[in-house]
């Protein structure tokens, strides 16, 4: 979720958000500016064949690249309508970084960024595209722009979600935040907390806060927090329909060429589950999709993705249960040699401005492969980042 961050068109114009007219910062300024001038496709040739890297002083050099590069994009949802609250991606802004990355850049499969990853084959820069959670958006929108310009992409399933048809829990609680009637919510999480209510935005970084503090608790604890304050407000039905895939999507999406990927069963941060909990989560949901669409099952998505949500037990059982991958949202580029069960990903894609969108990935690109990932935004994270990713 982005509701802390600028949001701009493609053509840079002043955005209103909650009756606040905002001008782009200085950083979108000069992102158009590269963009437009053409400096960045200067750049972005720069970065097929160098890097910047250390050299034991106080800035970076510029040097041959030693290594293919991969990134991942991490999408969500493709619209601006419903459920899920804490991400809006217009379709034609979304098509636009489709043809965009289609001429600049190779894209690949997540099956062809595993072989190269663990057997390079060609240099250069290359693209592969996922999204998390499987939202019904992408079947509606989505799907279309990805067959017209051939793309390929991997899907990741909270699977339960898919097959009750109900949003993950996380949904709810941004729902119930957005809907409660009073101004302000008071709520006892690792201390008393009290959050003002007084604008969509307010509601968004409440939800945002709540979230970030359930992915610490057991999965018991989680539920009753959850139960807990659904009591407090009743969720409107109407916004919880028709919001996830369905099974018939997911095989029409199959047979058009698009992959999926298990997502566990309900979306649990994963470091947090017991041992029993995890082997089912793991297990159960991959069985359960390549019993429903045909086909194997090779790729997962940690839920929220971070490091802290990850933990250290899962790469076991995610290699006994036959995964070949694992994606994480730990910002950054793939290089040959990385460990699959730990895929960073970048997650830019809800930047409504065009030019930043191809700044910040040519910015990541041009890192050498040997440093930590340059943050793909110099502000604090945002909402969705610590929500769940």
């Amino acid at each position: 979720m982005h509701v802390n961050r600028e949001i701009m068109s493609p053509t840079a114009r002043p955005v209103i958000a909650d009756g606040v007219r905002r001008r782009p910062g200085w950083r979108s300024a000069v992102a158009e500016g590269l963009y437009h001038s053409g400096a960045l496709r200067v750049l972005q040739a720069v970065s097929r064949h160098y890097e910047f890297g250390s050299n034991d002083g106080p800035l970076p050099v510029l040097r041959r690249a030693r290594s293919p590069k991969f990134a991942i994009l991490c999408y969500h949802r493709i619209g601006t309508e419903g459920v899920p609250l804490f991400s809006g991606l217009e379709p034609r802004i979304f098509e636009a970084q489709m043809q965009f990355i289609k001429r600049r850049y190779r894209i690949i499969s997540l099956d062809q960024l595993c072989d190269e990853m663990e057997r390079p084959t060609a240099e250069g820069l290359a693209i592969a595209v996922t999204f998390d959670d499987g939202y019904r958006d992408l079947y509606t929108y989505a799907l279309p722009i990805l067959q017209k310009h051939r793309i390929p992409a991997t899907i990741f399933l909270p699977v339960t979600s898919i097959e009750t048809g109900e949003v993950p829990w996380y949904d709810r609680v941004f729902l119930a935040l957005k809907v409660l009637p009073q101004d302000h919510f008071d709520i006892v999480l690792d201390r008393p907390r009290s959050f003002p209510l007084i604008s969509r935005e307010t509601r968004l970084q409440a939800a945002t806060t709540i979230i970030e503090h359930l992915r610490t608790l057991s999965e018991q604890s989680r539920r009753q927090y959850c139960e807990s304050l659904e009591r407090e407000v009743t969720l409107p039905r109407e916004e919880l329909c028709d919001r996830m895939l369905t099974w018939e999507q997911v095989r029409a999406m199959c047979r058009a060429g698009i992959g999926f990927g298990s997502h566990t069963m309900t979306h649990p941060a994963v470091s947090r589950l017991t041992e029993k909990q995890l082997e089912s989560e793991l297990r159960q949901s991959k069985q359960m999709l390549e019993e429903r669409i045909g086909a194997p099952v090779r790729h997962f998505a940690f839920p929220f993705g971070k490091p802290a949500d990850c933990g250290t037990a899962a790469q076991a059982v995610l290699a006994e249960c036959g995964y070949r991958s694992a994606a994480t949202t730990v910002e950054g580029i793939c290089t040959p040699g990385d460990e699959l069960f730990g895929l960073h990903r970048l997650q830019i894609g809800e930047e409504r401005s065009l030019a930043m969108f191809a700044f910040k990935l040519n910015q990541q690109f041009l890192l050498a492969a040997d440093g930590d990932s340059i943050p793909v935004s110099p502000a604090a994270s945002s909402p969705r980042d610590r929500k769940r990713n």
